[in-house]
């Protein structure tokens, strides 16, 4: 059983590693497509009288070209909607089978029966994703309410009183809301680059990719199930780079450094 499971592990890597891979040939098309669509808007633009004087010119197009403009127009909307559907297979089919894996290592029950229920998990994890994105913007919104606040009583002489109230919020913002205390900007990029090296990532990550890579990595080090000496130092520093790798922190350097 042992070594089946280390069969269907190894499969789960490569299934997992064949996702990756077509997702980010997907971004990158939708990418391109999408910056030439918006190429394609303005040359239509500057270019719509023409096409109202002589509406037949569009139809005298070669059929290729005309594939090629619904290719250029369908891509960017519908490719974003193929891409989470396939993050949505890669974590429901290798969850799994890595969860199996582990069952048939260990010789104890490892995750949820069904694939059903990662299908649930994932789905409940995207929800959770989406609500933490809202609640953001609505700080990053009502920060911006703030600072407007600031700027008008500044213009008309109230700097003084609205100085403690921008001081507080300046200590609201500095006081680590985004889940990690003492998290600031002195060192934050090299602790950040140094997180996503631990996890196999690019620094233009995603929280998606820092949780599938974080559970393929603790699984690989976790030492109920790798006996290496360095395993148990190596799980430590996965789960220290995914503890910094929040949501927050990425935006964070996204921001300040891409």
């Amino acid at each position: 059983m042992k070594f089946l499971g280390k069969i269907l592990h190894g499969l789960a890597t490569g299934l997992g590693t064949f996702f990756n891979v077509l997702i980010n040939i997907m971004n990158v098309i939708v990418v391109t497509f999408e910056g030439i669509r918006q190429l394609l808007f303005m040359i239509f633009i500057f270019g719509c009288s023409t096409i109202f004087i002589f509406p037949i010119i569009p139809l005298m197009l070669p059929k290729e070209v005309m594939y090629f403009i619904f290719a250029v127009i369908f891509i960017p909307i519908l490719g974003p909607k193929f891409i989470s559907f396939l993050r949505y297979i890669n974590y429901t089919l290798t969850e799994w089978m890595y969860d199996r894996a582990d069952s048939m290592i260990t010789g104890q029950k490892v995750g949820y029966e069904s694939i059903s229920d990662y299908s649930n998990k994932y789905i409940y994890e995207q929800e959770q994703m989406r609500r933490r994105q809202r609640e953001q913007e609505a700080r990053r919104q009502q920060e911006e309410m703030n600072r407007r606040f600031e700027e008008f009583a500044r213009n008309f002489g109230g700097y003084q009183n609205s100085r403690t109230y921008g001081n507080y919020n300046q200590g609201y913002n500095q006081g680590g809301y985004s889940g990690q205390s003492g998290v600031n900007n002195i060192g934050f990029k090299e602790k950040y680059e140094e997180a996503c090296k631990i996890l196999g990532l690019g620094v233009d990550t995603d929280i998606y990719q820092v949780k599938l890579n974080y559970r393929k990595l603790a699984k690989k080090y976790h030492p109920d199930i790798n006996k290496d000496p360095g395993a148990t130092e190596m799980f430590t520093k996965v789960n220290e780079a995914y503890e910094f790798l929040t949501e927050e922190n990425i935006k964070k350097y996204k921001q300040n450094y891409l």
